[in-house]
């Protein structure tokens, strides 16, 4: 395109025009100072801004309003919780980390956290919030990472007397007040950024509870009422579950492994505690029943008390020579449903299959031996996925990300070191991969 030419006329009426219309604006600006008395400011009305429009998200249910800063994520459609347990504890790294690795690259809604009650308030009214926990929620809100509190191992101060098996027992408080005090603290210090709380872990086991009277599902039904009265009116949206049984198919009296032996029960039946637990009304007091599902070599679908073919193609035949459901996690998990009877579902708090490193393991897990990295993964997501489907389970917690590298010992004797999704160094193992291009429904 050419430029166009000038034009005289056009300019010189541009001029004019502009000369006018300042000339203009002087002589108005004189004529309104005049009658505003020589330039006295007249105050005009104010007048309200507008207030701007703002779209709220509608939060989940669960979450309370209080905790609306936090960055949850829209919960799966399924409206299944996909978790798993973190080792958090104080001087292990950066929190900010470890919660983008379980939110952005698991994919995963939920942490567990163990906390060990006996070390954050080992005096009586002082509880060390800065140790670790306020900086672990701190980040699970930034993040957006809903936590599961697992609440274990009274302090000294709460028993009048000393332990009946002293040697690394842990044991409810004498009076269940002091449990329900503290959890108490913990709501007043996070409010709405605790998603669930377990009460207690493993309570058939003497090595979580430890008294005189030995494991009883009608005391822990006390402490579980007492608890559960105090969360609700703190926080009604808050997911109560029952201490997680450990699976064990043995009752124990007296010490272990003296079975049966006599005297006070130190190991429980985890079907039959179940079942004591419901008839002392347990259900009651827990909006989700806690299990625990040590994997095996079985795969997670199958029958524990009737394992697949001979066993021939498997190191570990402990299926085969002592048939028992709690070998697989289906039918553990179907075992339970059958006396929970659709009264409630389950909350499965730890479960994880454990795989060699380095193809070491310790000796008394010898079904890790038939599980290579691959089959690790593949069990995993198999175990998520039929969790999910069943309809029996509301969440599951993966046991565990990190453990190998905070912490862990050498793999052939440290089992956690097994079930962990990432190396000793650090790096991801296949079933880290795995979980991550799960899909989550």
């Amino acid at each position: 395109m050419q430029p166009r030419p000038r034009n005289n006329l056009s300019l010189f009426i541009g001029l004019w025009l502009g000369l006018t219309f300042i000339a203009g604006t002087g002589v108005f600006a004189l004529f309104y100072w005049a009658l505003s008395g020589r330039g006295a400011a007249t105050p005009r009305p104010t007048q309200a801004p507008t207030p701007a429009v703002i779209v709220m998200t509608p939060l989940p249910t669960s979450v309370p309003v209080s905790a609306a800063q936090c960055a949850y994520p829209t919960p799966p459609a399924s409206g299944f919780g996909y978790g798993i347990q973190s080792n958090a504890f104080p001087g292990e790294g950066d929190f900010d980390y470890w919660m983008d690795m379980i939110h952005y690259k698991l994919g995963l809604q939920w942490m567990k956290l163990q906390v060990r009650w006996a070390d954050v308030e080992k005096t009586q009214g002082q509880i060390d919030w800065g140790g670790y926990l306020d900086n672990v929620m701190k980040s699970a809100c930034a993040k957006g990472v809903h936590m599961l509190f697992s609440v274990v191992t009274a302090p000294a101060w709460t028993w009048a007397a000393p332990l009946p098996a002293p040697d690394g027992q842990g044991a409810p408080p004498d009076n269940y007040q002091h449990l329900a005090n503290f959890i108490a603290a913990l709501l007043d210090r996070y409010p709405g950024q605790i998603g669930a709380i377990e009460v207690w872990n493993e309570e058939n086991l003497e090595r979580e509870w430890n008294t005189t009277g030995g494991v009883s599902p009608a005391e822990y039904v006390k402490m579980l009422s007492l608890t559960y009265a105090t969360i609700k009116a703190k926080d009604p949206n808050i997911v109560v579950i029952s201490g997680a049984l450990s699976p064990t198919g043995v009752n124990c009296f007296g010490g272990y492994p003296a079975c049966p032996g006599t005297g006070r029960p130190v190991v429980m039946d985890d079907a039959s505690y179940l079942q004591q637990f419901i008839a002392a009304g347990g259900l009651a007091f827990a909006d989700c029943i806690g299990t625990h599902s040590n994997g095996t070599n079985l795969p997670p679908t199958a029958d524990g008390a009737h394992p697949p073919g001979d066993g021939s193609g498997y190191t570990f035949r402990g299926p085969w020579n002592s048939p028992h459901y709690s070998w697989a996690l289906a039918s553990q998990i179907n075992t339970y449903a059958a006396l929970l009877n659709g009264r409630k579902k389950q909350c499965v708090t730890e479960f994880g299959y454990p795989s060699p490193v380095d193809g070491k393991f310790p000796t008394i897990y010898g079904y890790a031996a038939d599980i290579d990295e691959q089959k690790q993964g593949q069990y995993l997501v198999a175990a998520f996925d039929w969790m999910r489907a069943s309809n029996l389970v509301q969440m599951a917690f993966l046991f565990n990300l990190d453990y190998s590298q905070k912490g862990g010992g050498p793999p052939d004797q440290d089992e956690n070191v097994l079930y962990s999704l990432i190396t000793p160094q650090g790096a991801p193992r296949p079933a880290f991969d795995a979980i991550s291009a799960m899909p989550k429904p």
